[in-house]
């Protein structure tokens, strides 16, 4: 045999395997084997001495490896195990780490061979000449060959089946006389099989590729552009790479062991987090009920104040209706005594007195079945306590969670001390004022209270007028109703005429940038139900929000999804006065309406295969939605179980509607951006007449009508300005506030005249107008 006895072909070896059955087949027991001058033991004991601490047996069958493949994971099995151990012909699955190792089209038999381990056991051949063969069968024979193709160590019969059989021809078999006699030659660079061109010897390697190649790959694969060295010049050079390689994963893993001792200081500290998490929410629950508690007894207190008080009232009645027994007894008997003792003159002197006593006794008439002597009952609002709670007592944070940069430091929340509620934590009963606790742990979770942000600022009214130096008090000389007089006799039709307006301030504002309770991103619409909370559509955060009129959160409902109980870019809202069920307007991409009771609860919605790109929204006194659109220029009037009533066009007297109101004698009144006034229309879609123009409403925002039944049209033209008409369009006041505002969403009114406003600065203001709606 010579070097130019090359390998066969992968055919030639799957005949082998078919016709011998040997490679499937595990090594023979080494118990099994005897040989001449070698026992088993003595066996095993050189194949470990060789290589201390390689193991030369296979994990699978412990038996000595035939055929060693090495997998993904770089654990080494013999290539029959691997076969028996494959349920899929794609893949290999480690039976040592359970990691996959995907085959090619050779399947098995194109796994990498361990070299390692057959250079060691090729050795331990050679000096203890104790193996058996591994390529047939039988388990007293000694292998005196080895094919370099098979893998396999032959005995005499095999070399002989190597020379004759036609299956292996091309196998490169060396005896171990003749591998003792070049073994230097051999272990310092044998010729090793290229695996894509199986006839030819890897003696090139390409840096370009980083493999080692034969020449025919020189010629195709490897050809032009790529730098290919014999390997015999470039061997070294890569093997110190890998050397280093070597090298700096045991410095990698060093690293890594080093990071691993820092696990359990990382459990400990999990712990130490997950322990005050819970310490907090204890103390959380107990500050609950420390309020609740004191709620329980303020409401026992008013309980027995109302109580006693009708107590006292039906001890009043009863002991007015013995005084009233008593004066009819006293007169009876009066009257028999003058009837026994006096003369009928006599009697008759007493008669016109006695008659007006006892009218005014027969007068007296008890009311016992009037309700207000006994009437008395505790109301609770089990669905916004639920809500309540789950608002306000609070959440677990992880560091993954957004947590926005807060101006305002926010306040301690209120603890209780020794049983009694400390801080400021009630205001008619309510909760406000508190804020969550602040961690500065890094990798920690935690349980917060409440909201990062002190969303119950209270703002008062007087004090915040005056300590800001502001005076809601005209300071101009000319009274505005001359300047009123003036406007009207002139004429409002010149569109160029410009008027004075009184300065007004606002005495509430709440809300900032965020998505926390009270945060909003983009308050695009506001409305105002029958206890004058204060309602916003969060268009961005995809819910709404709910807060008292001194701007203290109440709850919120919605959260971002098509599904019912969920929001898409809500961008306004309307309330049913009646019932309390708010109306939501959702824009692209849904175009629909949904109704929420007055809990947040879904009632249903509609309108999506309406709708096009509903605007403003409102709700008339007989409970109908009316939706003003925009880019189409149409107005839709449903019922509240999504039926329309009344639909038609106005794009010939409108060209951006943003706001709508329905007054008594349903006429719908629509605040036109662009045409600098409010058109109004009935439900027809008649229309009607105009209400300000160019100058006096320029570019307005929003449109109310306040309890006075007159009509208020709101602009952020320079400042942001209120106009106040009658609704045959007459001016009768004009406003403007001290302070500019970032741009203006939407606008409504309170029962008292306020007006409430949505602004692109992430915040919500409340303007007190009504003393000045008239002057």
């Amino acid at each position: 045999m010579n070097d130019s006895f090359f390998p066969g072909t992968l055919e030639y070896q799957i005949v082998n395997i078919e016709i011998f059955n040997k490679m499937s087949s595990p090594t023979p027991s080494q118990s099994d084997t005897g040989t001449s001058g070698s026992t088993s033991s003595d066996s095993e004991i050189s194949l470990e001495s060789c290589s201390p601490g390689l193991s030369t047996k296979c994990p699978i069958c412990q038996e000595t490896y035939t055929m060693p493949r090495v997998l993904n994971c770089f654990h080494t099995f013999c290539q029959p195990c691997i076969e028996k151990q494959q349920d899929n012909p794609e893949r290999v699955i480690c039976p040592e780490c359970n990691h996959e190792t995907y085959l090619g089209s050779l399947g098995v038999s194109g796994l990498m061979q361990d070299y390692a381990v057959s250079n060691i056991l090729e050795t331990s051949a050679i000096d203890a000449n104790g193996l058996h063969c591994t390529g047939c069968k039988s388990k007293d024979t000694t292998a005196v060959a080895k094919c370099y193709d098979c893998a396999n160590f032959l005995c005499a019969n095999c070399v002989m089946a190597h020379q004759f059989m036609h299956c292996f021809e091309g196998h490169r078999v060396l005896t171990f006389t003749e591998v003792q006699g070049g073994k230097e030659e051999l272990q310092s660079e044998k010729p090793v099989a290229c695996p894509r061109h199986r006839h030819e010897v890897i003696k090139f390697f390409c840096k370009t590729c980083s493999a080692p190649i034969c020449k025919e790959c020189t010629l195709f694969e490897h050809g032009r552009g790529h730098e290919c060295h014999f390997i015999l010049d470039v061997s070294d050079k890569q093997v110190d790479i890998l050397r280093r390689l070597s090298d700096d994963a045991k410095a990698k893993a060093s690293d890594l062991r080093q990071i691993a001792k820092g696990i359990e200081h990382i459990n400990s500290r999990l712990q130490i987090q997950y322990q005050k998490a819970q310490e907090d929410i204890t103390e959380t629950y107990n500050f609950f009920r420390a309020v609740i508690e004191e709620r329980k007894q303020e409401v026992q207190r008013e309980l027995d104040q109302v109580f006693n008080g009708k107590q006292i009232a039906i001890s009043t009645l009863a002991q007015k209706i013995q005084e009233n027994i008593e004066r009819i007894y006293q007169g009876c008997d009066f009257i028999d005594k003058l009837l026994k003792h006096a003369s009928s003159s006599e009697i008759l002197l007493f008669k016109s007195f006695i008659e007006q006593r006892f009218q005014n006794v027969f007068n007296f008439q008890p009311d016992i079945n009037n309700q207000n002597y006994y009437d008395m009952e505790f109301i609770s609002n089990f669905s916004a306590i639920q809500v309540g709670i789950q608002n306000t007592f609070g959440y677990v944070r992880q560091n993954s969670e957004f947590q926005p940069q807060t101006t305002q430091k926010p306040q301690p929340i209120a603890r209780p001390a020794n049983g009694i509620v400390v801080g400021n934590t009630l205001n008619n009963g309510q909760l406000f004022e508190t804020s969550p606790r602040q961690f500065s742990s890094t990798n920690n979770f935690q349980f917060g209270g409440g909201t990062d942000n002190n969303i119950y600022e209270k703002w008062s009214s007087g004090l915040d007028i005056f300590t800001n130096g502001m005076d809601i008090f005209p300071t101009n000389s000319d009274p505005l109703l001359d300047l009123t007089s003036k406007l009207i006799n002139t004429g409002l039709h010149n569109s160029k005429q410009q008027i004075k307006r009184q300065k007004m301030i606002y005495h509430c504002k709440f809300g900032e940038f965020g998505t926390l309770d009270g945060q909003f991103t983009e308050p695009s619409g506001v409305a105002v139900n029958a206890q004058n909370d204060v309602i916003v559509a969060d268009t961005n955060n995809h819910r709404i929000q709910i807060f008292d009129k001194d701007g203290r959160f109440k709850f919120q409902f919605g959260e971002c999804g098509k599904r019912d109980g969920q929001l898409l870019y809500p961008n306004r809202v309307a309330v049913v006065r009646s019932s309390g069920d708010i109306i939501v307007t959702e824009r692209s991409p849904t175009h629909q309406i949904q109704i929420y009771n007055q809990y947040g609860q879904f009632v249903r919605k509609f309108g999506a295969n309406i709708l096009q790109h509903p605007r403003g929204v409102t709700v008339d006194n007989k409970g109908r939605i009316v939706i003003v659109e925009c880019k189409v220029m149409r107005v839709i009037i449903f019922d509240q179980m999504g039926n329309v009533l009344y639909k038609f066009g106005c794009s010939q007297h409108l060209e951006f509607p943003n706001g709508v109101v329905v007054n008594d004698k349903e006429e719908i009144f629509i605040s036109d951006n662009r045409a600098h006034c409010v058109k109004v229309f009935n439900y027809q879609g008649l229309f009607l007449r105009q209400i300000g123009g160019e100058g006096v409403t320029n570019y307005p925002i929003g449109v109310g009508i306040n309890s006075a039944g007159e009509v208020l049209i709101a602009d952020n033209h320079n400042n942001f300005n209120l106009t106040i008409f009658t609704q045959d369009g007459q001016l009768v006041n004009a406003l403007e506030s001290k302070v500019k505002h970032a741009q203006c969403f939407d606008v409504a009114l309170m029962d008292d005249g306020s007006v409430v406003l949505a602004s692109k600065d992430y915040r919500v203001y409340i303007y007190s107008v009504s003393d000045m709606s008239v002057l």
